[in-house]
């Protein structure tokens, strides 16, 4: 049930398009982990956006010339093999890409940060990936 930030230069995602894109990167992510469909499981996978000023945002020490995506995925560790992951960044890059109209050029950089079970906990107990993949 990972948890999905989405960091972007302001404007690149209009508000219209965010429940596009949150409903398609949930898929995403329940079909990775290969996770229940269950409607509990489903509330736990989140999707969150943060803008920042362009005037805020550089690359190579300058002020990025065009829009910037950073997509901050936060997953179980050993819900995601080498298939998924690869799958989950490419996926979600042209998730991001479609939805912002963004050219092929235009940088959607996804960090993958896997975290142990022990770690991880919802409604005052620890998570067990067995547990969310049951049907």
């Amino acid at each position: 049930m990972p948890k999905m930030f989405v960091r972007s230069t302001e404007g690149t995602f209009p508000s219209h398009v965010r429940w596009g894109i949150a409903s398609a990167l949930t898929d995403l992510g329940i079909d990775c982990e290969k996770l229940s469909e269950r409607k509990e499981v489903r509330e736990g996978v989140w999707v969150l956006f943060s803008e920042y000023q362009t005037e805020s945002v550089f690359r190579g020490g300058s002020l990025a010339p065009s829009p910037t995506v950073v997509l901050e995925v936060y997953a179980l560790e050993g819900g995601l093999d080498d298939r998924a992951r690869k799958h989950l960044i490419a996926e979600a890059t042209e998730i991001l890409r479609t939805h912002a109209s963004l050219g092929a050029g235009i940088p959607v950089y996804v960090v993958i940060n896997e975290t142990p079970e022990s770690d991880w906990g919802m409604f005052g107990e620890q998570v067990e990936l067995a547990d969310l993949r049951e049907p």
